[in-house]
C-alpha cells in the first residue's frame, strides 16, 4: 500500500476502535475508585466497631452488662463483618461463666460458634462450650459438642483433653484415658500442658511416662588415649 491508503487505514481503525479503548479506559479506573472506596469504607467499619468492642469491655470490667449487652448487639447488627462482634460474644460469655450464669455463656458461645466467620473463633468457641456444658452438669452435651469439631485444629490437645474430662464424668475410665493419650500425642505446637495430661493418666491407672535417659558420655578414640602415654614415656626417657 502506499503511504496514503496506510495513513486512512490507521485513521479507520482509531474511528472504529477508539470508543471502546475509551470505555475500557473508563472502567478501569472506576474499577480502581471503587475498590479505593471500598477499602475506605471497610477501615472505617473497623475503627468503628474496634471502638464499640473496647466500650462493651470496659463496661463489662465495671460490671455494667446492660450497656456491653447492648454493645454486643450492636456489634452483631451493624458489624458483623469484622471479628469484633464474635470478640464481645466471646467477652460477654467469660463475663456470664464469671457470674456462674453458665446458660447465658452458653448462648453467647454458641453464637459464635455457628455464625463466626473466622473458623478458628468457632473452634475456639466450641472448646469453650464444651467447657461450660460440662460445669453445668452435661457431659453428654459436650461430647455431642466436642464430636462435630473439624479434625487437625491448632485446639486438637485441648479437645481431646476436654473429651477426657467429659468421659471421666460419665465414669468411662478407660475413654478418658484413651482421650488424654490422644492430647498428650498432639504435636507440641498444639499447647497441651503435658505435666496436667500426665496427672490426669497416672490418676486413672496409666504408667508414669518414663523419665529420658541420660546421654551416654562420648567414646574416646584410642587414639587421643596412647598419644598421652606416648608422650609421658618420652618425657621419663630422657635424663
Amino acid at each position: 500500500m502506499s503511504e496514503r491508503e496506510q495513513i486512512d487505514q490507521v485513521r479507520r481503525w482509531v474511528r472504529e476502535n477508539a470508543p471502546w479503548a475509551l470505555a475500557g479506559v473508563l472502567i478501569g479506573v472506576g474499577a480502581l475508585v471503587g475498590w479505593q472506596q471500598w477499602q475506605a469504607w471497610r477501615e472505617r467499619q473497623s475503627l468503628a466497631a474496634g471502638e464499640r468492642y473496647s466500650q462493651a469491655v470496659d463496661a463489662l470490667s465495671r460490671d455494667d452488662r446492660d450497656t456491653a449487652t447492648r454493645l454486643a448487639t450492636q456489634l452483631r447488627q451493624d458489624y458483623a463483618r469484622t471479628p469484633y462482634a464474635d470478640l464481645a460474644a466471646l467477652a460477654l460469655a467469660r463475663y456470664h461463666v464469671e457470674s456462674n450464669d453458665l446458660a447465658s455463656a452458653a448462648r453467647y458461645l454458641t453464637e459464635v460458634m455457628n455464625g463466626s466467620r473466622d473458623p478458628e473463633l468457632r473452634v475456639v468457641a466450641r472448646l469453650r462450650l464444651a467447657r461450660v456444658q460440662r460445669a453445668d452438669g452435661k457431659p453428654d452435651l459436650a461430647l455431642a459438642t466436642l464430636a462435630a469439631a473439624p479434625a487437625g485444629t491448632a485446639q486438637a490437645a485441648a479437645l481431646a483433653e476436654v473429651r477426657g474430662d467429659a468421659l471421666r464424668d460419665k465414669g468411662d475410665r478407660a475413654g478418658a484415658l484413651a482421650a488424654y493419650q490422644a492430647a498428650l500425642a498432639a504435636p507440641p505446637e498444639a499447647g497441651a500442658n503435658r505435666t496436667l495430661l500426665e496427672l490426669k493418666s497416672a490418676a486413672l491407672g496409666a504408667a508414669p511416662a518414663a523419665p529420658a535417659a541420660p546421654a551416654a558420655p562420648a567414646a574416646v578414640p584410642p587414639s587421643a588415649v596412647a598419644a598421652p602415654a606416648a608422650a609421658a614415656g618420652g618425657a621419663g626417657a630422657r635424663p
